[in-house]
């Protein structure tokens, strides 16, 4: 769908979602910045209820990515964190998932007042990230506090922890097996996650993508609003944990290293787990777990493009390539700190 049909497309999907939308004019476009696969924008609209900001996300026909996501599954989350209260998160107002208005899956939100977290971290002093870190446990606590069986049915649960963790190290063998080398790498760290597993933890709704840069700032920076919600899913609560700790390790400011014993305290607070299931070491563990499914993507896309001549000295290819060793890097760095601290106890 050309850029240029997208009004049209939101006002229509608009109107069918409620009457108030009928007859509604855009008055101003304006794109933001990130998402995963889509584009986005804000848009300011004349309603029969007065003016009001909205914000469109669209997923362009044929846009591909490293991790499939089911756009259903998006859907059912997004309009259940809307109808129910705990968790902060964009108001959906209407969707298409199925194509009728937009030629793909598409979403509209109410448009929220909040600056992007990650600009309120990075004009923050060092020795006051800590206060920061706290919103940040208490955002994560939040969505791992939902009650699973209330969740939407597209989200299958699994049956018990054990077996969860199960699956997601045979993920880094069944990798290695579909890729067109041998990689023993792969067969190290599915060994060694085995043989290190922590204490079990509740099954929880997991956000897949917990970070600064998808959370705005709310309420004067006392609050945050978490978005971007594609890579939801349920499992063990730490694999947000895990993922944020990565991510923090990787593009600064590092708001975890500002006070984790603060961050730490916060979110067992507010979750009502033990020091023994939530800790840096469980934290370093599931940095591992949680990014698996990007480091598959990865290897996937690198193996196509090393069977065209051409492509496998690409960029993209060299990008890959970087992003998979550098993983392997933070993977081994995880291992160090898990190791020494049992070594330690």
């Amino acid at each position: 769908m050309d850029i240029s049909a997208l009004p049209e497309a939101t006002i229509a999907c608009l109107a069918a979602a409620s009457e108030i939308y009928v007859g509604a004019k855009v008055l101003e476009i304006s794109p933001i910045s990130g998402g995963y696969s889509r584009l986005t924008f804000k848009y300011s609209i004349r309603t029969k209820n007065g003016d009001e900001d909205i914000v469109l996300q669209y997923v362009p026909l044929g846009a591909t990515g490293i991790v499939r996501i089911d756009r259903m599954v998006e859907n059912d989350i997004l309009v259940y964190l809307s109808e129910n209260e705990g968790v902060n998160s964009p108001k959906l107002i209407a969707s298409d998932v199925k194509g009728n208005f937009f030629d793909n899956a598409a979403f509209i939100y109410k448009a929220e007042p909040g600056r992007p977290f990650v600009d309120v971290c990075r004009d923050t002093q060092d020795n006051k990230l800590g206060a920061l870190n706290r919103i940040v446990a208490r955002s994560a606590a939040s969505v791992h506090g939902q009650d699973i069986k209330k969740l939407p049915n597209s989200m299958h649960a699994p049956t018990n922890w054990e077996d969860y963790l199960t699956s997601q190290i045979e993920l880094f063998k069944k990798t290695e097996s579909e890729s067109s080398k041998s990689r023993p790498f792969l067969r190290y760290m599915a060994k060694w996650l085995d043989e290190n597993r922590p204490p079990a933890a509740p099954l929880s709704l997991v956000h897949g993508d917990f970070q600064v840069s998808n959370m705005l700032s709310l309420n004067s920076e006392k609050d945050a609003l978490l978005v971007d919600w594609e890579l939801a899913h349920i499992g063990d609560p730490r694999e947000d944990l895990g993922w944020l700790t990565m991510v923090c390790n990787t593009i600064p400011p590092d708001i975890l290293a500002a006070d984790p014993k603060g961050f730490y305290d916060e979110y067992r607070a507010f979750s009502g787990l033990s020091k023994e299931i939530i800790n840096p070491e469980t934290s370093a563990y599931f940095l591992i777990i949680s990014s698996i499914r990007t480091h598959r993507g990865m290897m996937k896309s690198s193996d196509a493009l090393a069977k065209d001549s051409k492509q496998a000295q690409s960029v993209l290819a060299a990008y890959y390539l970087s992003i998979t060793s550098y993983q392997h890097t933070m993977w081994m760095n995880a291992v160090k700190i898990v190791e020494e601290m049992k070594r330690s106890r």
